[in-house]
């Protein structure tokens, strides 16, 4: 499933201020349907709508000094020198602003022990947490699963939410149960558990986590499955499942990350997929075979135990294969919707960054409009390609990420493995950019 292509996955002053520009304003009281221009139009989370990230959007992507990323530099600090770390989340409450328990906030990140190659770090992941008084002094607390209480063969990225003193984590169940290390073996399933969170005035730990299901898997219609896609050369995808209660219909829903449904290179580009391109662009004919989306799931009742699959907010089909880690922020009545994505995943005749892209709606299932003209949010600079990756955007502006790669002065490289300088990012209409940078891994 893996060849003909390499495998990279993966991939407080002025807060206050910041802090401000987070309100949910009240929805506006028009029939969904009614709105005639593009960008306006808006629909219920079970329509089968599909917004689309085009090939125009993509063909509009260029770097500034407002999108590229700050150059990390190689003497950072490292959080643990017991883990590798990289996607990170922080403990949310269900409108997705960040919870603190008791005093102490807490992360949760995709961990593997730093004596495995970082390169195959992947294959032996499982999701461990941090807790900290400050925000940026984080402790390790270990891994927050029990061995052998998990699906798969590794754990990765999802996200948690907090309902009083109990924790409801969602992650993907990456490998078949019990599969052991197989870089091969590529099946993807969402995949819930639910504990409590514990702490005194010393350190923060869990209980509980004994719950484990499936809750979701590619259906081979909206979503691709791991045998539809190995028929084409490209990486899979399923998995990244972030949580939210979306303030309008009031239901929990799920983002994650998937491939339109259907045998790999059987889908054909469209007129929508392609959108309004400049005289002469020739769409080559492997494009048929990027076909990323962000997808939804929604809960059946608050319990959160069953859940529907729904068609996909947004495609990226002939632009991008992946869509990593989708997550939104709702500011002003307006859904800002973000994805990562890697500079090999974009379709033959584009190209992107590493980084960060973002989508702006009026509603959870609307016409995404791309930001910035191409959604381009965040990219890393050209002379350090890899520095950084797995941006989450918080409801206060500030964006994390961990270090992945960074040039040295003396031609080499040093691995990451741990939290970058969180950005400031500046957030109006249609339009981001980048306004600074704070401590690294300051998750507040």
């Amino acid at each position: 499933m893996y060849r003909a292509r390499r495998v990279v996955l993966r991939l407080a002053t002025g807060l206050a201020a910041l802090a401000t520009l987070s309100g949910i304003i009240t929805p506006a009281s028009a029939s969904p349907h009614d709105a005639s221009r593009t960008g306006t139009r808006q629909y219920t989370a079970d329509d089968d709508h599909t917004a689309v990230w085009s090939r125009a959007d993509a063909l509009k992507l260029k770097q500034d000094r407002t999108n590229t990323a700050p150059r990390v530099s190689p003497d950072f600090p490292v959080m643990t020198d017991k883990v590798w770390v990289w996607d990170t989340w922080p403990l949310t409450k269900l409108n997705t602003q960040t919870a603190t328990y008791k005093g102490w906030h807490v992360i949760f990140s995709l961990t593997a022990p730093r004596s495995v190659p970082f390169g195959d770090r992947h294959w032996y992941a499982k999701i461990g947490y941090f807790y900290s008084r400050d925000a940026k002094s984080w402790k390790y607390g270990g891994d927050l699963f029990q061995p052998g209480t998990s699906f798969g063969s590794r754990e990765w990225a999802g996200s948690a939410a907090l309902i009083g003193d109990k924790v409801y984590s969602f992650y993907t169940a990456s490998g078949r149960d019990n599969g052991g290390v197989d870089p091969n073996d590529a099946l993807q399933r969402l995949a819930q558990a639910t504990g409590k969170i514990h702490a005194d005035k010393n350190r923060v730990w869990f209980s509980g986590f004994r719950d484990h299901r499936i809750i979701a898997e590619a259906d081979g219609k909206m979503y691709q499955t791991l045998e539809q896609s190995q028929q084409g050369p490209i990486i899979y995808a399923f998995r990244d499942p972030f949580v939210f209660r979306d303030p309008r219909d009031r239901k929990v829903h799920l983002l994650f990350e998937g491939n339109t449904g259907g045998t790999a290179g059987t889908y054909q580009c469209t007129k929508r997929d392609i959108g309004d391109v400049p005289a002469g662009h020739e769409v080559p004919e492997d494009a048929k075979y990027y076909t990323g989306n962000i997808g939804l799931a929604t809960a059946t009742g608050d319990s959160m135990e069953n859940w529907k699959l729904q068609p996909p907010l947004l495609s990226a089909n002939c632009v991008n294969q992946q869509t990593e880690r989708p997550h939104l922020i709702i500011r002003g009545g307006k859904y800002y919707l973000f994805t990562i994505s890697h500079k090999f995943t974009f379709a033959p005749g584009l190209s992107g960054w590493d980084g960060l892209y973002g989508f702006v709606g009026p509603a959870l299932r609307s016409d995404y409009r791309p930001l910035n003209g191409s959604a381009l949010v965040l990219g890393n600079p050209e002379d350090a390609p890899t520095q950084q990756y797995s941006h989450y955007v918080m409801p206060n502006g500030l964006v994390e990420s961990f270090i992945d790669t960074v040039p040295t002065a003396d031609g080499g490289t040093r691995f990451g493995g741990t939290l970058a300088r969180t950005l400031v990012l500046s957030l109006k209409d249609d339009r981001t950019r980048l306004a600074g940078q704070l401590d690294y891994g300051f998750i507040p």
